[in-house]
């Protein structure tokens, strides 16, 4: 049972990871790609209607390790606290700058929260990767580390999926920087997992030093691969799969820290009847929350076109 919750909650992270990495990415990107405001409006369309049902899995994954795995959120909050709130003040500024970019017709308002939008996603996508080199190595120059990685990850994620959405004159800039991207993105997944746990190897781990590093050299060349692969797709204009490839990599990602924190998560468990009555309502809420996914997906798959409802 205990296994089975770590999984859920891994895949829950990782859902929100891979759909909101491209709003990051988006985010990041979005003056490098929209040169005028009305182009910006139109990659704040490219993710909008995805954008709050995104954010739907992170609360789902926040309720899964409070209920199933209360001893690690109570630790995870304490020694992480700065960290974690830092974290909500950016996503709170990051949803904030989309709520309110269109509200008022005037440039200065207009290109004030655009840079809002900007600076909040990178300070995001930094958080994230913090998050993670915390999560494999404790809090240290690790975090440095993760945080590039995730910028220069979920920036190409982006990039990607706005290739794959965008109306044609946007999408020729958005394959441009995809493909500068991907490879220092590919380049960056292979080592850091790697001289991660050469360097700093796993906090409080007592396995022999080639237990660890062999999962991070196979799940991070993986990923990198996938990156790699995505670049090559990119390039001969098959974005759907460079997307599906990008998510992989992100994928990579959260696989190594299921695989570091799925030991302490075990001890850290509520108990069977908790998770019994936890279970109840997952039966009922996860067969909802997926179908509205795939029928948001399904809608609003088509490129963005001068006919698509403007979002934000």
């Amino acid at each position: 049972m205990d296994l089975l919750w770590i999984i859920l909650l891994m895949l829950f992270l990782n859902l929100y990871a891979v759909t909101d990495g491209f709003a990051i990415g988006v985010g990041m990107l979005l003056h490098r790609m929209g040169r005028t405001s009305e182009q910006r409006r139109t990659l704040l369309t490219v993710i909008g209607p995805f954008f709050l049902g995104n954010e739907v899995w992170l609360v789902v994954a926040g309720g899964v390790l409070a209920g199933a795995f209360p001893l690690a959120e109570a630790r995870l909050s304490e020694g992480l606290y700065l960290m974690v709130v830092a974290g909500l003040l950016i996503w709170a500024s990051r949803d904030a700058s989309i709520w309110f970019r269109s509200r008022l017709a005037s440039v200065r308002w207009r290109v004030a929260w655009d840079r809002v939008l900007n600076v909040a996603s990178v300070a995001f996508a930094a958080f994230w990767g913090a998050a993670v080199g915390a999560a494999l190595h404790g809090t240290g120059p690790f975090t440095l580390v993760w945080a590039t990685v995730a910028v220069v990850l979920l920036a190409a994620h982006g990039a990607v999926f706005a290739a794959l959405r965008s109306p044609a004159e946007l999408a020729v800039d958005a394959q441009a920087l995809a493909s500068r991207l991907l490879g220092p993105a590919a380049v960056l997944l292979a080592l850091a997992p790697l001289t991660g746990f050469l360097i700093g190897g796993l906090p409080g781990e007592s396995l022999p030093l080639a237990v660890p590093v062999a999962v991070p050299v196979a799940v991070g060349g993986a990923g990198a691969a996938a990156l790699w692969t995505a670049r090559t797709a990119v390039r001969a204009e098959s974005y759907g799969r460079a997307v599906a490839l990008t998510s992989t990599a992100i994928t990579s990602v959260t696989v190594l820290v299921g695989v570091r924190l799925g030991p302490e998560l075990a001890q850290a468990a509520a108990g069977a009847e908790s998770l019994r009555v936890l279970g109840g309502f997952a039966l009922i809420l996860l067969p909802l929350l997926a179908g509205a996914q795939v029928w948001m997906w399904r809608t609003f798959r088509q490129r963005v076109n001068a006919r698509t409802v403007l979002f934000f």
